[in-house]
This record gives C-alpha cells, structure tokens and sequence, in this order.
C-alpha cells in the first residue's frame, strides 16, 4: 500500500526530515511542561504569583507563558479523545492547544461545568483533526477558533441566558435566504442609533490607556452586531482609501465620510433552524442573526452563482460571494488573511482561457498572489470540493480544505448544527427535570425524617 495515498497530516509525513524533527520538538515540549505541572498545582493555596516566580527562577519563563500552557493543559484534560491523539501522534503541539484555550474561554460560564458541552466539542475537534486527503495542511488559526465558537453556539442554550441586547427585542427574523445578504450602508445604520440604554451599557465598554512611546490605546467592547457592522464599516474604508484599518478607523471619527459597504451574511435556506455566517465575524449568535437580517436588502443564491461565468477578467459580485464563502480566508499555506478584501486568483489564467467562474477562482492576499504569479507554487483545484493542492518547487505537494460555509464539507456541518441544537434542548429539559426530581426528594426525605430537636 502507498502510504502517501492515505490521508494524512503534512505535518507528520515520516518521509520529511522536517516533520520527524517537529515531531521530537512537540514530545520534547509536552514531556517538559507535564514535568513543571506539579509543581504548579492549581488546586494549592499557595498564591499563583508565588508559584509562577518559583518557576521563573529556574526556567527563566514569564508569568504569561506559564499560565498560558498550564490553562492550555487543563483544557486539554477535558477532552479526553483530543488528548489521546494527541499523546499517540503528537499533531498539535501546546500553541495549538491554547488557540483551542482561547476559544473555550469566550464561553459562557455554565457551559464550562457541562459534560454536554465538553463531550461536543471533543468530537468537533476530533472532525476537524482527522484528515480526509493525503498531505492535508494542518489547520490555521481561525479554523480552530471557528470550531470551538461553532460548537459553543451550537450548545449555548444550556448555559445562562445571553446579555440584553442594545439593539432592543428584535422582530421575528423572515425565513432564512440562501447565499449572502448585503447590507447597503451600515455607516448610516450605526448613525441613525439611538442612544446606549442601561442594558447597552452592560455590553459596552471603551478604555483609553496612553502609553509609554506616546502613543494611546483604545480598547472598545460592543456587542457583536455593532461589532460587525463596525468591523466592516473600517474594512471598507482601508481597502477603499489603500490605508491601514487603525488609520481608516481614526479618519472616519475625525472626518466622518459616507461610504458604502456590503455586510455579507451567509445562510442555508434548505435547513431548519439554519446558523448565519458573517465573513469576519464567523458563526453569528441567534440575536446577532436577528438584527443583521432586518437589514438586509438583497438576497442572493449562491446555487446559481457557482454556475454563473462572465468573459470579464474580474468576478462579478455574486461569484466574488460565491468565492468568498467557499474560501473564508486566502488559500496559501498557513495563511489566514480573511476572504473579504482579497484578490480574486484565475487557477487557469484569463488570458490563457480560464473561466471567470467560482470553480477556477481561489480568494489569495496581495503578498502570495504574486508569489503564485512569480510560479514560486502552483495549485490545482478541485471543482467539486473546493479543496486546493499546492505543488512545491521541490516536488512535493500539500492539500488546503476550503472552510467556508460554502465548501461541501461546511455544508454538512450545518446539518450536525441544526441537530446538535436539538439534542442540547433535549439534554438541557432531561437535566432540568432530573434536578427537580432531586430536589423534590430531598424535601420529602427531610419531612420524613424530621431533624431531632
């Protein structure tokens, strides 16, 4: 059997004297951190401050780090299937661990008691770490992230109920649309707000710290619709103006200027309960989804755009969403610029006849379109799945998964979505009952035997 046709990870290719050396770094790394565990118990009393100069003293790491792969080991402890593939192949080492930490730590507090909800993301992550084509390039960041949040809506029902809402009680959303849904002008939305309430400030913050070198920081905390639109608003306004988001986001304070702007939103029209996509934003929680969609004033089938062709050498704006929600982020190895603003990519050149359709283009930033343009990789894409395989200057090759909610596979996910939500409803009304069950026992067993005084 040829092993390389298999799937598998590029990472763990035994061939590659790359690989075999990762491999002995990540063991290395796991064995050195489960050896400082110990010494570090969560569980003391001892002050954490204390513990973590301890440790610093003889391995000259900072307090952040420590807590960084502490926390990340904790996390891992609670999923029990991860960690075996983990101890068994050693695929992630502990930065990836912390990306999944991270994500885990964005989820309301009672879902981190919840079996339930660590049982879920367990074999979500398990789905997303087992490959499905030979040489599969290892998740990005964002992939990770996207996995641990969808599994977090997708179960967030059982936990406290979500803040208030600063946008008020919104209306029954409309039956979901197929493909995404532009928002003509956000800018003019966010102006026309009326003012923050008591609930919107519970979910809104804004901190200026100046620093040391001059400069201030400005850390602003909305909730996610305002979010979105915010964050489209600034990716607009840089790629409009060829600027920095800082800097786009500064002039449009200083000098407010009305510009337009597509919100994409991406929904199945063909599911119940169905999630709703933002590019940038990812999943969308219920409320956020609810907002957006009332305003929305376009709707488009992203069915039809897969087919659609045009003679011009750029996409048009269907195919450019068609593209987008298939990609998610630039397609180069290990990169993780979102779609939104990147360059549309011929994988059979224009001018050599290929197609300006969704099956010969692939969303690539700046930086590695030219790369691609200088032949420093070439790639093929497969039509179907939408999955890209780079061939390499030195004869080898890798395999990049789109990981949109467009690609097929992220299509099926929408199924598991809409059924995982059910099942956390039944979970969620078998655990109610049982706790009242037991609550109504122990009050009759205290009747029964009444205390002796």
């Amino acid at each position: 059997m040829n092993l390389m046709s298999e799937p598998s990870w590029s990472v763990l290719n035994p061939h590659s004297f790359y690989s075999r050396a990762r491999r002995i770094r990540v063991e290395a790394e796991y064995a050195f951190w489960h050896q400082l565990r110990p010494v570090a118990d969560v569980e003391s009393d001892e002050d954490w401050t204390t513990l973590t100069t301890l440790l610093h003293k003889d391995t000259g790491l900072s307090k952040v780090p420590l807590t960084r792969n502490f926390d990340a080991l904790d996390t891992l402890d609670q999923l029990p299937r991860l960690k075996a593939l983990i101890q068994e192949t050693f695929l992630l080492d502990l930065h990836h661990v912390s990306i999944i930490d991270s994500a885990v730590k964005t989820a309301p507090a009672a879902l981190l008691h919840d079996d339930f909800f660590w049982a879920s993301l367990d074999e979500d992550l398990m789905t997303r770490f087992t490959p499905s084509r030979p040489q599969q390039l290892l998740p990005g960041r964002r992939a990770i992230t996207d996995t641990v949040i969808n599994t977090i809506r997708s179960v967030e029902e059982l936990a406290a109920p979500a803040r208030p809402s600063p946008w008020g009680d919104p209306a029954p959303p409309p039956e979901p649309a197929a493909g995404p849904a532009p928002c003509e002008d956000p800018a003019a939305t966010m102006r026309a707000l009326p003012p923050a309430d008591d609930d919107a400030a519970r979910v809104a913050s804004l901190f200026t710290e100046p620093q040391p070198d001059g400069t201030i920081c400005f850390t602003l905390t909305v909730d996610q619709a305002t979010g979105t639109l915010i964050s489209d608003v600034v990716a607009q306004a840089a790629h409009t103006r060829g600027t920095g988001q800082a800097r786009a986001m500064a002039d449009l304070l200083l000098e407010p200027a009305t510009i337009q702007v597509n919100s994409l939103l991406y929904s199945a029209h063909d599911v119940d309960d169905a999630p709703v996509f933002h590019p940038t934003t990812g999943l969308l929680t219920e409320e956020t989804a609810a907002t957006l969609r009332e305003m929305v004033t376009r709707t488009l089938d992203m069915d039809d755009a897969q087919q659609a062709e045009t003679p011009a050498h750029d996409m048009p704006f269907r195919i450019r969403c068609c593209v987008i929600g298939r990609d998610w982020v630039c397609r180069w190895p290990g990169c993780n610029a979102k779609a939104t603003h990147l360059d549309g990519d011929h994988r059979i050149n224009h001018e050599d006849g290929g197609p300006t359709r969704a099956d010969n283009m692939v969303m690539l930033c700046r930086h590695h379109h030219n790369r691609k343009t200088d032949v420093q990789a070439t790639y093929l894409l497969d039509p179907v799945t939408g999955d890209v395989y780079w061939h390499f200057q030195d004869g080898t090759y890798a395999v990049d998964l789109a990981t949109g909610p467009l690609a097929p596979r992220e299509r099926r996910w929408v199924q598991t979505f809409a059924q995982r939500k059910a099942k956390a409803r039944e979970y969620a009304h078998r655990k109610a009952v049982a706790e009242r069950f037991d609550a109504y026992r122990a009050h009759h067993e205290e009747r029964e035997h009444p205390p002796p005084f």
